[in-house]
């Protein structure tokens, strides 16, 4: 804490919506156009990641008036480990009071802490002025000019490795066989506790297909009624979880991945009910995370605490 009543921490989850709402201001500043969900989405990626670097605020009276945004690197410039300063940003009406250099000393020490040899960021034209403050902390200017190239942005991942061909599974024993006959809709790991308790593992991975495309070819699954809004699918013989059928959803039917003859040729693209996922479950992915079912629905919108399914 630098300065009296100023409160310099880095943020958690409970700050996301605080984050976007200043981080969406700063970029609007610099020309940088992100719609709300996908800076939310990276401010929550970043978040979860923390070896991919820092975001730290500055609180004031419990409201969010600073913050400073770090990446790390690893730079053959710098002979290693570095952390690049993204953002610093101090609400105009609390400028002028140190925040701003409370929040760069702290991202100084954050990037200490990960062994980052150079510290380095830049100041667009016009923003000059904030170039006095790096100065005094010992920053030098570098005469370079910077170049970026946007890419396009990235394809939802395919739920199938290769070209699609009919795909065959079935539980454990044998008793029930099936064939699913065209390409998932999506891919999903399920982090509800529902399918915690009904498969015993920390989560489930689901293929959404039509109803249509799946075939029983041998036997069928007997059926329990898991809540008022789904039933679940499962073999009679040796409790092999095959499916979940949802009444909202009459037209589609998910199977259990792990069901399949070939899960392999299953790809996941998205975590789902991820408010329920289990604190000790680390999953270092760059898949969409939705904390309930509905892509429409992603984390930046904070949408009540989801009920399992």
């Amino acid at each position: 804490m630098d300065r009296p009543g100023i409160e310099i921490r880095p943020a958690s989850a409970a700050d996301l919506s605080s984050l976007v709402d200043l981080l969406g201001i700063q970029l609007d500043e610099h020309g940088v156009t992100l719609s709300a969900p996908q800076l939310g989405a990276a401010v929550e990626g970043l978040l979860r990641r923390p070896q991919l670097g820092a975001l730290l605020i500055a609180v004031e009276n419990r409201r969010v008036v600073g913050l400073a945004a770090l990446s790390f690197l690893w730079t053959l410039e710098h002979g290693g480990r570095a952390a690049w300063l993204d953002e610093l940003y101090v609400k105009p009406e609390r400028r002028g009071r140190g925040i701003g250099r409370a929040l760069l000393r702290e991202a100084y020490r954050a990037a200490r802490s990960i062994g980052a040899r150079a510290l380095d960021l830049e100041v667009e034209k016009g923003h000059e002025r904030v170039g006095t403050l790096y100065a005094r902390e010992g920053f030098r200017a570098l005469s370079r000019r910077r170049w970026s190239l946007r890419l396009p942005a990235p394809e939802r991942p395919q739920t199938v490795a290769g070209p699609f061909a009919p795909l065959a599974g079935g539980c454990a024993c044998g008793s029930v066989r099936y064939r699913v006959t065209s390409p998932p809709r999506e891919v999903s790991h399920c982090h509800c506790s529902m399918c915690r308790r009904a498969s015993g593992a920390p989560f489930v991975t689901w293929a959404t297909v039509d109803r249509s495309a799946f075939e029983l070819t041998s036997g069928g699954p007997l059926e329990r009624r898991s809540s008022a809004a789904a039933t679940r699918g499962f073999c009679g013989a040796c409790g092999t979880p095959l499916t979940f059928r949802e009444a909202a959803r009459p037209e589609r039917i998910d199977v259990t991945v792990g069901s399949f003859d070939r899960p392999e040729a299953l790809v996941p693209d998205e975590h789902v009910f991820t408010s329920s996922q289990l604190p000790w479950l680390r999953i270092d992915d760059d898949l969409p995370r939705y904390e309930r079912d509905e892509p429409a629905e992603p984390i930046p919108s904070r949408p009540p605490p989801a009920q399992p399914r």
